[in-house]
């Protein structure tokens, strides 16, 4: 699942995770706009309106970079998306339960959001 549009290697084997997750159709780094430029998320199911980041604490390890990203989510959120934000040892150690996490997101916007991907 590696491309250039992905943004590192873990950004990658996050959306390979992904990938083997019935219902969730992700795309690398889409830029939202609701309606000025919100944000560009590592991963994001337009359709079900989920975005995944894969998040490292090299990237997010400092009180300027927490605060950044704390107020990018929350701006996400209060317009509709469901954030899930994955640490590097959970995609590269533990994907069972990270797949667990997206199944379940799926499942629960799917019954809230969109009538026709019920039937994906």
């Amino acid at each position: 699942m590696a491309s250039r549009d992905a943004a590192n290697p873990f950004e990658s084997a996050l959306r390979a995770v992904a990938a083997d997750t019935p219902g969730l159709h992700v795309e690398p780094q889409v830029s939202i706009y609701d309606p000025h430029f919100l944000g560009r998320p590592d991963l994001v199911d337009e359709r079900l309106g989920i975005i995944l980041e894969a998040d490292s604490f090299e990237w997010h390890g400092s009180r300027a970079a927490l605060r950044r990203d704390a107020r990018r989510y929350d701006a996400f959120v209060v317009r509709g998306w469901l954030v899930l934000r994955f640490a590097w040892e959970d995609v590269m150690f533990d994907q069972a339960w990270v797949r667990q996490m997206l199944e379940g997101a799926v499942v629960e916007r799917a019954e809230r959001r969109c009538v026709t991907c019920r039937a994906a």
